[in-house]
């Protein structure tokens, strides 16, 4: 009975929402319902990563410490993206309104696909705790994906961002601005360069960096673009990278097809400069002593490009305040300072520093990281809007006609 209770209250709480008048009091004594009514069940998640470190945190990480602060069971599936979502789309047709799947993990694309199929829960970000106490829900990160407006049917959760790696021998004050980077290539011509960005993610974001300094991205972020408009916004940027081109290794005739060739430049001492989508990864190479001594990272305090990851909750999960209670937890200072544990995962927090509380961000703070692994406050005060993928194609391709094509 006393389940039965708890159970029609989630339910009505879903319904309803939370009165954005309440206390904090009143409000966690409305969350505390969704966590008793979570306690002794099982979430199924489920997940299709790159990264096989993320799929590890998943299952021994945060299911250890859900099942210790929560006593809830999480079961961690991995698929592919698409096999989730055909699924999904098939307990549509067939109208299965009680599915396998609570949470659904987008590392990338497929939020759009499974919105606009109709294939997920909600609004229900507004009603989870932590998205009002840690999260800036006016960011343009937690309002889009993907070029549609999330409407709370998705709750970012961690992101990878660019960072840069150089070496101190060749020059050692670390560039403050974009123009400050620009003159450091300029002074040390010819050993500065960038991978090829319709080919590596690290090229890409070397783009998205450069153009994220200057554009307003807001008019270009949801719905049909406006590709003229778009394309003069970036215009400059395309217009710096031209400028740019004699100052390169080998005079900009070069930008190497693989990270891996792009990086062993910069070990053989051919470049100053390397970058990398891992916080860790220089600290990593100098620990293997693949990396020349001096090595050491920076990011740009105007701003560096970000990949912003995120999860939902299935139209037909079974355990809706099962799976809210999940995320609450993925989003706590205890679990968003877990994952960017370099050893554990090293996925970078998604909390900013204009609104989340100085507690939760000092827990970031306690965790030990080399010196030659960028900060997380470093890497939150400097994360740039993440670009969607329509704009990212155009973005490359204007690249390829404008900057690899021109003729010299």
């Amino acid at each position: 009975m006393k389940k039965l209770i708890l159970f029609v209250m989630v339910i009505l709480l879903i319904a309803t929402g939370c009165d954005i008048n309440l206390t904090m009091d009143a409000e966690e004594k409305n969350w505390s319902i969704f966590e008793k009514s979570a306690q002794g069940t099982t979430v199924s998640l489920v997940i299709d990563h790159t990264n096989p470190l993320a799929e590890a945190w998943f299952k021994e990480t945060l299911s250890s410490y859900l099942k210790e602060q929560y006593d809830i069971s999480l079961q961690v599936v991995v698929q592919p993206i698409e096999k989730t979502l055909l699924e999904l789309g098939e307990d549509k047709a067939n109208e299965k309104d009680q599915g396998i799947y609570d949470i659904i993990i987008f590392e990338n694309e497929g939020f759009k696909a499974a919105r606009e199929g109709g294939l997920l829960y909600g609004p229900f970000g507004d009603k989870v705790l932590n998205v009002n106490r840690l999260l800036d829900v006016q960011k343009l990160d937690y309002l889009y994906r993907e070029g549609i407006a999330t409407n709370n049917y998705l709750i970012p959760y961690g992101r990878e961002q660019l960072s840069f790696i150089y070496n101190q021998d060749v020059f050692y004050e670390r560039p403050e601005s974009l123009d400050a980077l620009l003159q450091t290539i300029k002074e040390e011509k010819g050993l500065f360069t960038y991978p090829d960005p319709t080919k590596t993610k690290e090229g890409e974001a070397f783009l998205l960096t450069l153009i994220g300094q200057s554009i307003d991205l807001e008019p270009f972020i949801e719905g049909n673009i406006n590709r003229e408009a778009f394309v003069d916004a970036i215009q400059p940027s395309l217009d710096l990278l031209i400028d740019l081109k004699p100052y390169l290794y080998a005079q900009g005739t070069v930008y190497p097809s693989s990270f891996e060739a792009y990086d062993t430049l910069f070990n053989e001492g051919k470049t100053m400069m390397s970058m990398s989508l891992d916080s860790e990864y220089a600290t990593n190479k100098l620990r293997e002593y693949e990396y020349p001594e001096g090595a050491n990272t920076f990011v740009l305090p105007t701003g560096t490009a970000t990949y912003t990851e995120g999860a939902g909750i299935a139209y037909n999960s079974m355990n809706k305040s099962g799976a809210m209670v999940v995320l609450n937890a993925l989003l706590s200072p205890e679990m968003q300072t877990s994952k960017y544990t370099p050893k554990l995962w090293g996925n970078l927090p998604i909390y900013t520093a204009e609104v989340t509380p100085v507690e939760a961000i000092d827990a970031l703070k306690t965790l030990k990281l080399k010196s030659t692994t960028v900060k997380a406050v470093d890497f939150i005060e400097s994360a740039l809007p993440e670009f969607n993928p329509s704009l990212i194609k155009i973005i490359l391709e204007e690249w390829e006609k404008q900057v690899l094509q021109i003729e010299e």
